[in-house]
């Protein structure tokens, strides 16, 4: 057909209106070819066990050549090749929905929360097909319950051009490369029949949006149960799970644009949609994480509670300490505590700033993280206002207020966040507590102060 077309446009055809009759000849030897051709391809297809997609690549290269046909795009023929090919089109996305709602739901309950360049550094290359054939996703035959079982991710060798740094998970970046491939086999069709495309095209913006809705809450829920199993003292480190997790969210708000959204106005609602569950999302992770750091921190004041004055604690410990005194040095306590509070927030600073790939995430974490953290402390010393702070007290808490001011500081947090008004009545508590008791106190706080912070940050680090 092509032939004929580009022999008889060649030049010399144009004889004027001697040949207007051209076309609807050609048009017409053109069906009736086509007719006889449809037999054959009829009985073909037949044949085809239930379930295979290899025809696929027939259809597509009869559209694309009819769809480009003036005088052939919607005639007999291609309406005909429509009607044979929509309910495989229907039947092809219902299975595949099925299929990634499965390998969703068993990839979260095997999920190892590591990021997916390390997994994907362990795979073996995949040999692409011929890119002129279609991308058509293998579903394997005769599965129980007519569920095909998609594959595991395996990233073929093109993958990190696409995903360039750590993003989520196995199973979250199996499900948006998966929901990708099928929008893009979809597309390539090129369904000339512009409502049944459509429906096409907002059917799987719907479906887009809902996996990756079951994704978000799923993680959202690995997360909580993540931090419940974690250590609720300063030995707590950030494990990569959790940023993990984090990443998850930043690539299904990047995801969700370009899969879950429609030029049309309402289907707008989709990719809207999504990204306002992300948003609440990602604050309930942040509120989650922010209170287990403070739950560390409030572990770290109970154990300086310990020296209030007039407990029995406090007591037995004077007294001891005078008695002991007449004979002995008596060694007095060191800073290990504060120390590990510093340690432990720097450290889970430099691990969530390294693996997290939003910054505006880290942003709103840190702010949040640094405000509790005031609020705990400023809210313990207006407990105690009627007190004074046992030696060991004071100092170790100017230690951890000093640091994790300069901390945060170094991590952006902006000042106006830095000098609030919670800071600054812990300062000038701490500054008046480190007066009374340089008089009380014959040996001072052993240079440990609220002011000159930047000398002594140099000598502590």
């Amino acid at each position: 057909l092509q032939q004929n077309e580009e022999h008889h446009a060649e030049p010399h055809v144009d004889k004027g209106e001697a040949f207007a009759w051209w076309s609807d000849l050609m048009v017409e030897h053109a069906e009736t070819f086509l007719s006889l051709f449809a037999v054959d391809m009829d009985a073909a297809l037949e044949v085809q066990p239930p379930d295979t997609w290899d025809s696929f690549p027939l259809f597509q290269l009869l559209n694309d050549f009819l769809r480009t046909d003036y005088n052939l795009r919607n005639g007999k023929f291609h309406k005909h090749l429509q009607d044979l090919f929509a309910p495989l089109v229907v039947r092809y996305v219902d299975l595949m929905e099925s299929s990634i709602a499965q390998s969703i739901h068993r990839g979260f309950e095997r999920e190892s929360w590591e990021p997916v360049k390390s997994l994907t550094s362990n795979l073996p290359n995949v040999n692409l097909p011929n890119v002129n054939l279609p991308k058509v996703p293998n579903l394997p035959v005769n599965i129980p319950l007519g569920i095909p079982q998609m594959p595991t991710f395996s990233a073929p060798s093109w993958m990190a051009a696409i995903y360039d740094a750590d993003n989520g998970s196995g199973t979250s970046e199996d499900l948006f490369w998966k929901l990708d491939a099928l929008q893009t086999f979809i597309r390539d069709l090129h369904w000339p029949e512009e409502e049944f495309g459509k429906h096409l095209e907002q059917r799987l913006k719907l479906m887009a949006s809902d996996m990756i809705e079951s994704c978000v809450k799923r993680t959202r829920i690995a997360f909580e149960v993540k931090l419940q199993k974690t250590s609720r003292s300063t030995d707590f480190r950030v494990p990569q799970s959790i940023c993990t997790m984090f990443n998850v969210m930043v690539d299904a708000k990047a995801q969700s644009t370009k899969l879950c959204s429609m030029e049309m106005g309402q289907e707008h609602q989709y990719h809207s949609k999504i990204d306002e569950l992300i948003e609440e999302t990602v604050k309930e992770m942040i509120t989650l994480l922010v209170a287990k750091f403070v739950t560390i921190l409030e572990g770290v004041l109970a154990k300086l509670s310990r020296y209030d004055e007039g407990t029995l604690f406090s007591s037995f410990l004077s007294f001891t300490v005078k008695a002991a005194s007449k004979y002995v040095d008596v060694p007095k306590p060191g800073m290990d505590v504060a120390d590990a509070y510093v340690t432990f927030v720097r450290h889970s600073q430099d691990v969530l700033r390294d693996k997290v790939n939003e910054e505006m995430y880290i942003e709103r974490l840190f702010d949040q993280w640094y405000n509790s953290s005031m609020n705990v402390i400023c809210t313990w010393l207006t407990d105690r206002m009627d007190l004074q702070l046992h030696i060991y007290q004071l100092k170790t808490l100017i230690r951890m207020v000093k640091k994790t001011y300069r901390d945060f500081r170094l991590q952006g947090v902006l000042d106006s966040t830095l000098n609030s008004k919670t800071y600054e009545t812990i300062r000038n508590r701490l500054t008046v507590e480190e007066a009374t008791a340089s008089v009380s106190e014959g040996g001072g706080l052993q240079g440990i102060s609220m002011k000159d912070s930047d000398e002594e940050d140099e000598e502590d680090d």
